[in-house]
Order: structure tokens, then C-alpha cells, then sequence
């Protein structure tokens, strides 16, 4: 084996790792708030900020360090090309985004969920909008990755970008949807 695909194997790991975790979060959230019960609400949120310290954000910086490797590695590939410009962007959007803000949020919507804030309950739609919003980032991500579009090649940035565009109306429209409904008859504790 060489270095090369030692690297591209890490690299690929980890991205499965940060994609796969971040999709079965979501379905975790689902189950939960399916529950209607704030308890199982709240010890996700603490859930999902802990495996986000320790899972996520080192699963997703060792995606980012193999990427680099691999572009310096590479006699093909250079920081120039459009498509490892695009997938930088992306990767400092969603990474950043997870850190300073959807980690840590959970953590504090757990707490307000343990107290009965009435808070709580339009935070945690709100989180899982933005969590899924996220998770629509690295599926474009992963299209990226494995398309390699250039700016010249209009198609493929349009494809990649359309189905962006109609996940994200499919995530604000369930956002929407959940705003507008009344809550289970078991969590009427966040606001009653």
C-alpha cells in the first residue's frame, strides 16, 4: 500500500464517519421527538454535543488534514482546481458551523429541556433545521468530492446545486410544518 492510499483511505473513513454519524443523529432526533418525551429530548442534546467534542470535530479535522495530504501528495490534483476550492468552502461552512454553534447549542437546549423551559421546545426545531440544513452541506460536500466539477463545467455545479436547493426547501418546508403543529401530549411540559 502506498502513502497515497493510506491517505486517501483515512481520508474517506473519516468523511463516513462525519456524514454517517451526522445522518443517524438525525434519525436519533426523530425517535426522540417522536417520543414526546423531554427527558429522552434532553439526553440527546447532551448526546449529541458530547459525540460531536469527541466523534465529529476530530473525525472531521483528520477528513480535512488527509485532504491536504493528499492534494500535496498528489501529481494530479492542486489547490487551484475548482473543485477542491469549492469542497474547502464547504468543509470550513459546515465544520465551523457544527463547532460554534450546533454542538454546542444541543448541550444548552438538553439543560433548558431538564428544566422545563418553554424555550425549548422552538430551540430544538430550530437545531434540527440547522443540523439537516448542515447535513445537506456534506451531502454537497460528498458530491463534490466525487464529481470534481470545474467552473467551467456549468452542468455539473448546477445538478450538485439543484439538489442542494431542493433539500434545503424540503427542511425549512418540515421546519415549518413542525413550528405549526401542536407538540405530542407527552412533552407538554415545554410550554404548559
Amino acid at each position: 500500500m502506498s502513502w497515497f492510499q493510506l491517505l486517501l483511505f483515512a481520508h474517506i473513513s473519516m468523511a463516513v464517519i462525519w456524514v454517517g454519524g451526522g445522518l443517524m443523529m438525525q434519525f436519533f432526533g426523530i425517535r426522540a421527538s417522536m417520543s414526546g418525551d423531554p427527558s429522552r429530548l434532553a439526553t440527546l442534546g447532551e448526546d449529541i454535543e458530547w459525540i460531536a467534542n469527541r466523534v465529529f470535530i476530530p473525525g472531521s479535522l483528520l477528513a480535512f488534514v488527509t485532504g491536504i495530504l493528499l492534494v500535496v501528495e498528489s501529481d494530479f490534483y492542486g489547490f487551484g482546481d475548482d473543485w477542491i476550492v469549492i469542497g474547502l468552502a464547504l468543509y470550513a461552512t459546515t465544520f465551523f458551523a457544527g463547532l460554534l454553534f450546533i454542538g454546542p447549542e444541543s448541550g444548552r437546549i438538553g439543560k433548558l429541556i431538564e428544566a422545563g423551559s418553554p424555550d425549548a421546545g422552538p430551540r430544538t426545531l430550530r437545531l434540527i433545521m440547522l443540523a439537516r440544513l448542515d447535513l445537506v452541506l456534506l451531502f454537497l460536500l460528498l458530491y463534490d468530492m466525487a464529481v470534481k466539477p470545474d467552473f467551467g463545467d456549468a452542468s455539473s455545479i448546477l445538478w450538485g446545486l439543484a439538489g442542494a436547493v431542493v433539500a434545503t426547501g424540503l427542511v425549512y418546508w418540515r421546519y415549518r410544518v413542525s413550528l405549526a403543529a401542536p407538540p405530542p401530549a407527552a412533552a407538554a411540559t415545554f410550554g404548559d
